[in-house]
């Protein structure tokens, strides 16, 4: 019988304020970093749902992770803050929300306070993490 592999899940989110952008980290229980895709959309639509979630901002800021479980399948706790989260210090970022596992992918949607900002994503290790720095 060959063992599980091991799974990883969003278990945490939050705002920073840097000199000049903000940046939203996303921690990620599991072994791995998943894979991502970001891209602005015209509106804020979870995979497996017809309607919008209505979100706060000018422009809205998707970011899709790949291959990632749900706690079930990964045996780690997923994310309980608030969703959306926001964080009055925020410049650009005027709230971020976290969708649940869905055919092993995890959406966020960001609503920003300007059109279309520059933006980076990085990944951070030990422990892992995602993060998307959104410039002023």
């Amino acid at each position: 019988m060959t063992p599980p592999v091991p799974g990883v899940t969003a278990s945490g989110m939050h705002i920073e304020r840097h000199d000049g952008f903000d940046r939203i980290v996303y921690d990620f229980g599991g072994t791995y970093a998943p894979g991502w895709r970001a891209e602005y959309v015209a509106e804020a639509t979870q995979r497996g749902q017809e309607t919008a979630t209505r979100l706060h901002g000018r422009s809205i800021l998707q970011i899709y992770f790949f291959d990632t479980d749900s706690p079930a399948e990964s045996g780690i706790a997923a994310y309980n803050g608030p969703n959306p989260l926001s964080d009055p210090a925020a410049y650009s970022v005027v709230e971020v929300h976290l969708t649940p596992n869905y055919e092993r992918g995890t959406q966020s949607f960001v609503g920003l306070r300007t059109d279309y900002p520059q933006f980076q994503v990085t990944t951070l290790t030990e422990p892992t993490r995602i993060a998307v720095d959104i410039h002023d």
